[in-house]
C-alpha cells in the first residue's frame, strides 16, 4: 500500500512538473532611438544555458519552460548588453530596447547607426548570414538586393553595387579602409567572412566618413562586439561542399576577464580547401583553392576610456583555369567559339594546383582608442596593412619556381575623430585622416612601383525631430602619386607625378509618415581619382587572362547620386516591403573597352586586349523587395533589381553592366520542439535575364562575344538547432543550382571559355563548445 501511495505521489509530482514546463517566453528587440527591428541579436537565458537569435523582425521565442525566474542577457554588435529578469507563469512577452554603446565608438557600424538612417542601408545578419557561411565574402554580400558579382571563374568573385565595383566601392574591415590590389577584376576582397557578425552596404552621408571616392557605396564588415560579462564562450563552424569537395572549419574563442575588469579578447581562425570545380557537363582543371586565416582582438573598456587592438592574417591560393591561358591567336579564337573547353583542360578530380595560380597574403593591424570627455567622444585610429600578391604563369622551364609577377603594397592610416554629445535635435561629428602607401613589384611589368600620399577631412551634421531626420556632410581629400616606369625599349625611366583633389558632399532626408511607413531621399556628390592601373598599366592581367593598357590622360570621375526610397509594413508585421529608385550621373566615367580586332600575342600566349577609356555615363535603376507572411509560419519573399547604364557621349549602352534579375522564395518555419528550435525549410528561384542593352556593333565589334542567354536557378536551404545535452548544435543543408543548370553569366571574366559551377550541396554544422 505504501508503495502504491508513493508511486501515485511521484506520478502527481511528475504531472504537475510537466504542466509547469509548458511555459512560453516571446520577445521583441529593437533600437531604442529609432525603434527599428534588430535582427541578429543574441538572447541568452543563463538558467537554461540556451541562446536564441532574433529573426529579421527582431523576434525571439523560448518554449517548454518551467515556471520560475529567468535571467536574460540580450546582446548585439555596437549596442550595450541588456540584462532582464523575468518571472514566468504560463506565457509571457518581453519588449527590449537596445541602447547604442555609450562608451565606445565601435568603428563603422556605430557611426552609421547612431541616428536613424536617411541614406541607403542594407544589411546581412542573423539567420541570413548563417545561411551564407561557407561561401566567399562576396558571395555572402550578393544576398543583399542590388549587389551582384563580378567573377573570374567559379572561385574568384568581388561585389558589384548598382553596376559599380573595384575602387569605386570601399570595404571597411573592422573600422579600417581595406587597401590591397583591389583594382583588379579578379582580386577578390581579402576578408574572412567568419570575422563578421554583420555585413552592411551603405551610401549617403555616412559614406563620407570613409572617403570622397565611394561612388558605388561602402561595405562595412562589423565583427561582434567583445564579450562584456565575465566568462568565456567558444564556437566551431564546419562546412562541406560536394561540388568540389571543399571542406572548411572555423573556430572562435572569446573571454571577458573576471580578474581584470573591463578586459576581453577573442581568437578566431579559418581553414579551407577545395578541389577542382565541376560544371553540369565537365570538371575544370586547376580550379582548386586553399585558404588559412586567423585574427586576434583584445579590448579594454573602463568608465570613459575604451581601447582595442586587432590583428588579422589572410592567406589564400587560387588556381586559374588552364583553358583561359592560350598559346596562340588561332587557339584563342577557337577556344572562344567552342561550346565547351578542350578536353585537355577538363576532367581532373582532386586538389592538385599547378600553374597558372595566384597566392595572396594580407595582414592588418589596428589600434583604436576612444575617450569620452563630458559627452564629447575623441577617437584615435591607427592601422597598418601589408598585401603581397604573387601570380604564377605557365613557364617552359619546370625548374623556374618564381612568380611571374609579385606585387607588394604597404599602407599606413591615421584618423583622429570627434563626435559631440547630442544637444537638442543636433549632433556633430568630424575627423581628419591621412594615408601613406608604397607599392613595389618584381617580375614582368603590369603596373609600376609607386608611392602615394593621402590626406583629408570630413564633417557630418545630423538633425532629428519627431518624424523628420536631416543629415548632411562634407569631405575633402588630396592624393599625390609618384611613379616611374621604363620607356619602350627599356633604355630609360619615365617619371610620373599625379596630384588629384576630390570633394564629397551629401544631403539626406527621412520622414516617418506613420509608425510603419518611412520615406527617404538624398543627393550625394562623390569624386574618385584614377588609380595607377587605370593610368599606367601595360601588360598581362594574369587572373582575367587579358592584356590591359592604361591612359595617363585620365581625369577624376565626378558622380552625382540621387535616390528616393520608402519602406513599409502593416501593423501586424506580416507584410513589409522596400523600394529604392536611384540615378547616378558620372562625368568622366572610367571603363575597360575591349578591342576585339587587336588581340595581343606575347611570350606567355595570346590574350584579349582591353583599353582604359573615359566617357560620361548615366546609371539608373530600381531595387525592390516584398515579404509577405502568407500563413503563420509560411513567408513569401521577392527581390527585384534593375539597372540601365548609358554611355552619354556615344549615346549608347555601357558595356559589362549587370542584367535585370528577380528572386522569389518561400520559407516555412516549423514549431519548436522540446529539444529542437529555429527549424526552417526554404526554396528560392532566381531569374537572370539576358543582357540585351550592350553597345551597338553596327560600326564594329565592341566585345569578344555576345552576352550569354538568360538563366533560371533554384536554390534550397534548411537548418535546425538541436539540443544535445546542454549544447545547442545547429545543422544546415543548402543546395545551390539544385536543378544542375548549365549557364554562363555576363559578368564572369571567363564566360568566353567555360560554364558556371553546377549543383553544389553544402552541409553546415555549428557547435558552441562552452559558455560561462
Amino acid at each position: 500500500m505504501k508503495q502504491i501511495f508513493l508511486l501515485l505521489l511521484l506520478g502527481n509530482a511528475a504531472f504537475a512538473g510537466a504542466q509547469q514546463c509548458s511555459g512560453i517566453l516571446t520577445g521583441h528587440v529593437h533600437h531604442s532611438a529609432s525603434h527599428e527591428n534588430l535582427a541578429g541579436a543574441s538572447v541568452y537565458v543563463a538558467e537554461l544555458n540556451q541562446t536564441r537569435v532574433t529573426n529579421d523582425k527582431g523576434d525571439f521565442k523560448f518554449d517548454s519552460l518551467c515556471a520560475g525566474h529567468y535571467t536574460l542577457h540580450i546582446s548585439h554588435i555596437s549596442f550595450d548588453t541588456v540584462i532582464r529578469y523575468v518571472g514566468l507563469q504560463g506565457a509571457s512577452h518581453l519588449d527590449v530596447d537596445m541602447p547604442l554603446n555609450k562608451t565606445t565608438l565601435e568603428g563603422v557600424t556605430v557611426a552609421a547607426n547612431r541616428q536613424p538612417s536617411t541614406g541607403i542601408r542594407k544589411e546581412l545578419a542573423g539567420a541570413a548570414l548563417e545561411e551564407a557561411r561557407g561561401r566567399s565574402f562576396s558571395e555572402a554580400l550578393a544576398r543583399i538586393n542590388g549587389v551582384t558579382l563580378l567573377q573570374t571563374g567559379s572561385t574568384i568573385a568581388k561585389p558589384v553595387i548598382h553596376g559599380l565595383h573595384g575602387n569605386r566601392i570601399l570595404t571597411i574591415n573592422n573600422g579600417v579602409r581595406q587597401e590591397g590590389q583591389q583594382w583588379g577584376n579578379e582580386h577578390a576582397p581579402e576578408v574572412d567572412p567568419f570575422i563578421a557578425g554583420r555585413l552592411s552596404v551603405i551610401s549617403g552621408v555616412d559614406q563620407l566618413r570613409y572617403g570622397s571616392d565611394a561612388i558605388g557605396g561602402v561595405i562595412l564588415v562589423s565583427p561582434r562586439a567583445l564579450r562584456q560579462q565575465p566568462g568565456h564562450q567558444a564556437e566551431v563552424n564546419t562546412v562541406y561542399a560536394t561540388n568540389n569537395g571543399q571542406a572548411l572549419v572555423s573556430g572562435v574563442w572569446e573571454q571577458a576577464s573576471k580578474k581584470w575588469e573591463g578586459f576581453a579578447y577573442r581568437l578566431q581562425g579559418t581553414l579551407k580547401q577545395g578541389g577542382n570545380v565541376t560544371t553540369p557537363d565537365y570538371r575544370l582543371n586547376n580550379t582548386s583553392n586553399r585558404e588559412g586565416n586567423f585574427s586576434v582582438t583584445a579590448g579594454y573598456r573602463r568608465h570613459h576610456l575604451s581601447t582595442e587592438l586587432f590583428y588579422s592574417y589572410f592567406n589564400t591560393k587560387l588556381g586559374v583555369f588552364s583553358g583561359a591561358h592560350i598559346g596562340n591567336l588561332t587557339d584563342l579564337q577557337k577556344a572562344m567559339e567552342a561550346t565547351r573547353p578542350d578536353p585537355a583542360f577538363t576532367g581532373n578530380k582532386g586538389y592538385e594546383m599547378i600553374r597558372p595560380y595566384q597566392a595572396v597574403v594580407h595582414q592588418l593591424l589596428k589600434s583604436q582608442t576612444t575617450v569620452d570627455i563630458g559627452g564629447h567622444k575623441l577617437g584615435l585610429l591607427l592601422s597598418g596593412q601589408l598585401n603581397d600578391r604573387e601570380e604564377y604563369d605557365v613557364v617552359r622551364n619546370a625548374a623556374n619556381r618564381r612568380p611571374q609577377l609579385n606585387l607588394n603594397i604597404g599602407t599606413l592610416q591615421q584618423e583622429l575623430s570627434w563626435e559631440s554629445p547630442r544637444k537638442g535635435n543636433w549632433q556633430h561629428s568630424g575627423g581628419v585622416v591621412s594615408m601613406q602607401q608604397n607599392n613595389s613589384y618584381s617580375g614582368r611589368y603590369f603596373i609600376p612601383a609607386y608611392r602615394a600620399f593621402n590626406f583629408g577631412g570630413y564633417y557630418l551634421l545630423k538633425w532629428n525631430r519627431e518624424a523628420w531626420d536631416l543629415h548632411g556632410g562634407l569631405r575633402y581629400d588630396h592624393r599625390a602619386i609618384h611613379s616611374n616606369r621604363l620607356r619602350a625599349g627599356g633604355a630609360e625611366f619615365a617619371n610620373y607625378d599625379f596630384n588629384f583633389s576630390t570633394m564629397g558632399a551629401s544631403l539626406q532626408a527621412g520622414f516617418r509618415a506613420t509608425e510603419h511607413w518611412k520615406w527617404t531621399a538624398g543627393a550625394t556628390l562623390s569624386s574618385r581619382a584614377p588609380h595607377v592601373n587605370e593610368l599606367l598599366s601595360n601588360g598581362i592581367h594574369h587572373g582575367t587572362a587579358t592584356y590591359e593598357v592604361g591612359d595617363i590622360s585620365l581625369k577624376p570621375e565626378q558622380s552625382l547620386y540621387l535616390h528616393v526610397g520608402q519602406n513599409f509594413s502593416n501593423k501586424s508585421g506580416t507584410l513589409s516591403g522596400e523600394l529604392t529608385v536611384y540615378h547616378n550621373r558620372i562625368n568622366r566615367f572610367i571603363y575597360q573597352q575591349p578591342v576585339p580586332g587587336e588581340p595581343v600575342l606575347t611570350i606567355s600566349g595570346a590574350f584579349p586586349k582591353l583599353v582604359y577609356s573615359q566617357t560620361d555615363a548615366s546609371l539608373q535603376g530600381v531595387d525592390a523587395s516584398l515579404s509577405w507572411e502568407l500563413l503563420p509560419r509560411l513567408e513569401w519573399t521577392n527581390r527585384y533589381a534593375m539597372l540601365r547604364a548609358r554611355n552619354l557621349v556615344a549615346d549608347d549602352w555601357l558595356i559589362r553592366m549587370p542584367a535585370d534579375r528577380f528572386t522569389t522564395g518561400f520559407k516555412y518555419a516549423l514549431k519548436d520542439g522540446a529539444r529542437r528550435s529555429n527549424t526552417y525549410l526554404q526554396v528560392e528561384g532566381m531569374q537572370v535575364w539576358r543582357q540585351t542593352r550592350v553597345p551597338d556593333e553596327s560600326a564594329g565589334k565592341q566585345d569578344y562575344q555576345a552576352p550569354p542567354p538568360a538563366y533560371f536557378l533554384v536554390h534550397t536551404d534548411a537548418a535546425t538547432t538541436v539540443r544535445l545535452g546542454q549544447v545547442p548544435v545547429t545543422f544546415g543543408l543548402s543546395v545551390r543550382n539544385a536543378l544542375n543548370r548549365s549557364y554562363r553569366d555576363y559578368l564572369n571574366n571567363l564566360r568566353f571559355f567555360t560554364d558556371e559551377m553546377g549543383r553544389n550541396i553544402q552541409l553546415r554544422l555549428k557547435v558552441p563548445l562552452g559558455k560561462s
